[in-house]
């Protein structure tokens, strides 16, 4: 698993980041997310899902509810769901190397 993720950074540019807002209600969740290199992002239901040429990493949003912010840098094995120093979560991804392209 260490070195999927290390091959996975070393496939993308340096400082390569997933950022935005989440939120989380019994109603809806949405993600106004964004990120500063070449990666799709998708929501399903309760899961991010970002792809690279070459990666698929997938985060399943906390069950919580209301707004935080998300932080994912890519290549980590964990991204952080956030609303304040006591409410923030480091949440394990998964990834998996892209196939049919």
């Amino acid at each position: 698993m260490i070195l999927a993720f290390w091959l996975m950074s070393a496939s993308m540019p340096e400082g390569c980041a997933v950022t935005g807002t989440v939120f989380n209600s019994t109603e809806q969740t949405f993600a106004l997310l964004h990120s500063n290199c070449l990666i799709d992002i998708q929501r399903h239901d309760r899961w991010i899902i970002m792809t690279s040429p070459k990666w698929v990493v997938a985060v399943e949003i906390p069950p919580h509810s209301g707004k935080c912010q998300f932080t994912y840098a890519w290549g980590s094995p964990w991204a952080l769901f956030g609303a304040g120093p006591a409410t923030s979560e480091w949440v394990r991804v998964a990834v998996g190397h892209r196939t049919g392209t």
